[in-house]
């Protein structure tokens, strides 16, 4: 895991603590999921979130409590090539601002050209950034939604089973302590 600095507020109470139903709200400034990759992000994201309360909304957000807002940006920070996705902590709170990097997942999935494909991949790492925050569990699992590196094979294949979400999961064994960045990487 890379580590990187803390940003935004702190949250003070768990988010579940607010009730069972969120709005992720996706900004996407640059355009770069089409129609058709919007839809099935929205689909595969109800179909891997939709038990859990949240909702997915692109470009249409209320500044009410009950949000996660989402950007997807082509390219992650410098110092974090290879990463997919991020959520950031805040001492020991994680925030409710994750990003996709786009560009980054489309690379390192051989340009798929079906956007079916690809909005499920975008859905994932999508669906992994908003479980750290609705559980606020930092840690990555051995398997699952929560797993710390995804193949292009398990974001691609249209077989969801792969990705339940087991928020009682083990920790993965092979982290350290809990970064301030909670990064879903490709795998080598």
């Amino acid at each position: 895991m890379v580590k990187h600095g803390s940003i935004l507020i702190a949250l003070l109470v768990a988010p579940l603590a607010f009730g069972g139903s969120w709005t992720v709200c996706v900004t996407d400034g640059s355009a770069l999921l089409t129609p058709p990759v919007r839809g099935a992000v929205t689909r595969e994201f109800h179909s891997l979130m939709g038990g859990h309360g949240t909702g997915l909304a692109f470009d249409k957000c209320t500044k009410d409590g009950s949000r996660i807002h989402l950007v997807i940006k082509d390219e992650p920070p410098d110092g974090l090539e290879g990463v997919l996705g991020l959520a950031r902590r805040n001492r020991d709170r994680i925030e409710p601002q994750l990003q996709v990097f786009y560009g980054s997942l489309v690379r390192y999935l051989g340009e798929p050209n079906s956007s079916e494909a690809v909005g499920r991949a975008v859905a994932r790492v999508a669906a992994h950034e908003a479980a750290h925050f609705l559980e606020q569990q930092s840690h990555h699992c051995q398997r699952g939604l929560l797993q710390a590196m995804l193949s292009a094979y398990e974001l691609l294949a249209a077989d969801p089973v792969p990705f339940h979400f087991d928020p009682q999961c083990a920790p993965d064994a092979s982290e350290g302590h809990a970064p301030e960045t909670l990064a879903i990487s490709a795998m080598p």
